[in-house]
């Protein structure tokens, strides 16, 4: 594209936005706006909403009292609903409250992905039966990819008793790599132009949705073309997966035991009909889902672990090793013991999360709030998630991140599974709840205590020199994502390491 040709499509798209969101603004439904009135002062509150969506929601739930107020941003109006209408949201049917729209809207998965992810949505339910079925078995080759791919990434430099890490990159990378070892296998897994395009593709798909989103619909696929060739997209990762695919589709027929492996399930899963690319493309979604949320989870962990005290790491440690010594080396029993590495986990989904609300949803039929308001249909509707992450009468001292919050509960209430990172209920909300909760949580939770669990039984992670506080978050869009520049130091502990049980 010539520079006068961008201009004239950037034009274009800014023009026909402008007419789309006048447009989309003219609601009726007696729910209050957050911001200044008219086109225009939508349009200044939506800006706003994208660059600091935090204080924007914050502004709405003070000015309107904690009742419904409609969010303004560049994509349309959101109705923000408080922990009230939780229950008829969740419960609804897609055919009032429908996520099947809210995730297209959010992911624009025809252009990202392709539309048969949302169709004919088998990956969900292959990860919900097939995978979750196969986590004890995968263990052992998450564990060994772990410790080859942290030994390589963390390798001193000559000279050095420590190494400085981008540890937001570091972490997706890894991520990458060790979700793949039981999605496409050890081949895959360690091709380097594969986790490259992978990375890739997770880490922009988010970024283009939005543009996408914000631009008229005729211009949608325009608008796709040129970011994803500036920035990549899913043809990149394809390059490598559909050959990949078909090599083995070839070799699983002479086959007299298949592997547990996420591709395979996801072949047997499919309609027979679907095509190689297809497949590819229903993994690469859970690759995205896999790479995206863990890597802020971890990462986010990590920022706080490393502001504990000696003693609390420790005693994580030594939880640790017990559970391994109990049950014979790295099992699902001995992931299960690990309830202050577990509870760290769900205290970041509390206190940080993904996102400032949940349960985005698109009203079909619209919905009646009562008190003379509704919600017209084809809006959108979300729960305001922090005030129910921090209700003080559910969680004491609200807003301080206590890592060992959940452990405490634990103890407290000989509670299990009530109180685990990968538990969902009306009062813990990062992973959805209800029929549409993440699929994929369960796979996550079993990947990322093994992670954090090695790290911390192998290297001491401590701030750089002269820096004293985690690092900020960056919030773009109402998504919340770690610092993406921070780095932390990783040193050995001499001794210290793990064996496969």
């Amino acid at each position: 594209m010539s520079f006068a040709q961008v201009v004239v499509f950037l034009v274009a798209v800014l023009t026909l936005g402008y007419i789309r969101l006048r447009r989309g603004i003219s609601y009726s439904g007696g729910v209050p706006r957050v911001g200044k009135p008219g086109v225009w002062g939508y349009i200044q509150t939506a800006i706003k909403y994208t660059l600091d969506a935090e204080n924007l929601i914050i502004e709405g739930r003070t000015q309107f009292d904690n009742k419904p107020f409609v969010l303004p941003t560049l994509s349309g109006p959101i109705f923000i609903l408080g922990p009230e209408y939780l229950e008829r949201v969740r419960s609804g049917p897609d055919s009032v409250f429908s996520e099947i729209i809210a995730v297209n809207e959010d992911l624009q998965l025809p252009y990202t992905m392709d539309a048969n992810q949302l169709d004919n949505p088998v990956q969900a339910h292959v990860m919900r039966t097939d995978v979750n079925r196969a986590i004890p078995a995968m263990i052992p080759e998450i564990f060994e990819e772990s410790v080859l791919a942290m030994d390589e990434t963390f390798k001193i430099p000559n000279g050095q008793d420590s190494i400085s890490i981008p540890i937001f990159d570091t972490m997706t990378h890894l991520i990458a790599r060790i979700s793949n070892r039981v999605i496409f296998g050890e081949e895959m897994c360690r091709d380097e132009g594969f986790l490259h395009a992978i990375v890739r593709f997770a880490e922009t798909t988010p970024m283009m949705a939005p543009f996408i989103q914000w631009s008229p619909v005729v211009l949608r696929p325009i608008v796709y073309f040129v970011l994803s060739s500036l920035f990549g997209g899913k043809k990149g990762a394809l390059k490598y997966a559909i050959p990949h695919l078909e090599r083995y589709m070839k070799k699983r027929q002479s086959m007299t035991e298949k592997p547990k492996l996420v591709s395979e399930f996801m072949i047997q899963g499919v309609p027979q009909h679907e095509k190689v690319q297809e497949i590819a493309v229903r993994l690469l979604n859970l690759n995205f889902g896999s790479i995206h949320t863990s890597s802020i989870f971890i990462t986010q962990t990590l920022f706080e672990l490393v502001l504990l005290p000696p003693s609390d790491i420790e005693s994580m440690r030594q939880e640790i090793g017990e559970a391994l010594e109990c049950e014979g080396g790295w099992t699902k029993e001995a992931l299960d013991k690990l309830n202050k590495v577990d509870s760290a986990l769900r205290e970041i989904g509390r206190y940080y999360g993904l996102m400032h609300f949940a349960l985005p949803r698109c009203a079909v039929v619209g919905y009646d709030l009562g008190n003379g308001t509704h919600i017209p249909p084809g809006y959108r509707v979300a729960i305001d998630m922090k005030r129910i992450h921090f209700n003080p009468d559910t969680y004491p001292d609200p807003n301080r991140c206590d890592i060992f919050r959940f452990s405490k509960l634990r103890s407290e209430e000989s509670s299990g599974a009530k109180y685990a990172f990968a538990t969902v209920d009306s009062n813990y909300l990062p992973f959805g709840a209800g029929r549409h909760a993440c699929a994929g949580r369960q796979f996550a939770s079993m990947e990322l205590k093994i992670m954090l669990a090695h790290i911390l039984l192998k290297y001491d992670v401590s701030l750089p020199p002269g820096i004293t506080e985690r690092p900020k978050n960056v919030i773009f869009n109402g998504a919340i994502v770690p610092d993406t520049k921070a780095n932390l130091i990783f040193k050995p502990r001499s001794g210290h390491g793990g064996k496969v049980g």
